[in-house]
């Protein structure tokens, strides 16, 4: 309801400015994307939607249009081949946003790489997404990239650079962090999603380091054989 009541306002106030200037009012402060993407849209909405209706615009538009599933949802990897993730049915699912210049770089990829050995051997995907929107540490090209990733050690899945918030966020991060409650990734390697066997179960980890995540992939690959609970 409070949602519907939002899209409603925000659709009548952008209605307004387009019939004085063509077009909807321009945000009026430059922090107003970050702001939207954190939710600020629904819990302050008197000042957002008078001075940044064009990015509570945006992130209206994103939400109508979030996946239903993750199999649904498709990514380019970084060599450009699209992968359905239909193909990850049963497999547990690990994500998070990458880059080559930051502090955190050599600690995660050490330990997404021990994370990788330590259970590629069960139905187990890493999907390693290459993101510059966190103080421009990812510039390098895809090939690049790839380059840079292969003399760290890594074999698990590469893909191709994205944005993770804002008006162009990917829309398998559009779905991760709606179904999470994850308003905004905040650094690389910040945020780990780990998706069930199942595609219906998707947690949000942050703060962690990847062999954290070791038990709790273990964990759901059990439940997975077992049909219990966890």
């Amino acid at each position: 309801m409070t949602r519907f009541l939002l899209q409603t306002l925000l659709s009548f106030l952008l209605l307004v400015g387009m019939s004085v200037s063509g077009a909807p009012e321009a945000d009026q402060h430059e922090m107003c994307s970050e702001w939207a993407d954190r939710g600020e849209c629904e819990s302050n909405p008197g000042y957002m939607l008078i001075n940044c209706a064009t990015s509570c615009a945006a992130v209206s538009s994103q939400q109508e249009t979030i996946a239903d599933s993750f199999y649904d949802l498709s990514a380019n990897d970084i060599h450009g081949n699209l992968i359905p993730f239909s193909q990850f049915s049963g497999k547990v699912v690990v994500m998070t946003n990458v880059a080559s210049y930051c502090g955190y770089t050599e600690s995660h990829y050490r330990g997404l790489v021990l994370l990788w050995e330590a259970v590629k051997h069960q139905p187990v995907e890493i999907l390693a997404f290459p993101c510059n929107q966190f103080g421009q540490q990812e510039p390098k090209s895809p090939p690049e990239i790839l380059q840079f990733a292969t003399n760290k050690g890594v074999e698990f899945r590469m893909m191709d650079k994205i944005q993770v918030n804002g008006p162009q966020t990917h829309p398998v991060y559009q779905y991760v962090k709606h179904r999470t409650g994850v308003k905004a990734i905040t650094w690389n390697f910040a945020t780990y999603f780990v998706v069930g066997p199942d595609g219906s179960s998707v947690d949000a980890y942050s703060g962690v380091e990847p062999m954290a995540l070791q038990p709790i992939i273990e964990a759901l690959l059990s439940e997975d054989e077992t049909g219990e609970e966890f």
